[in-house]
């Protein structure tokens, strides 16, 4: 992105200056590597066999999708759903301290 930019919209709008870096680099196309991540380089063709024709090779970091068993997947929602239950069980009794409410006489009255 151009300095200045952390996306393009309406009323910031992508102009044709923007890509003049790349112009510039298309006529010379050295190879650039940001923070370990190869940005453009340049591949032979046996390179690219061996990673199976892939062309995303461009080293952004991406997530990998999990596919768990059925079983698996409920398991781990329930363990998800049973730590946030408890951190929100957590917070509110802090808050109710710091307000200083008692929930047991909340709930007789």
């Amino acid at each position: 992105m151009p300095d200045g930019y952390k996306n393009f919209s309406k009323t910031k709008p992508m102009k044709s200056e923007h890509f003049q870096p790349a112009k510039d680099w298309w006529n010379n196309r050295e190879e650039i590597t940001i923070d370990g991540f190869d940005k453009a380089k340049k591949y032979t063709a046996e390179e690219l066999a061996e990673r199976g024709y892939n062309m995303d090779l461009c080293g952004y970091p991406h997530e990998e999708e999990e596919i768990l068993p059925p079983d698996e997947l409920i398991h781990k929602y329930q363990e998800k759903h049973a730590s946030l239950n408890a951190e929100i069980d957590r917070i509110l009794a802090e808050i109710t301290e710091i307000l200083g409410i008692n929930p047991a006489e909340e709930e007789s009255e």
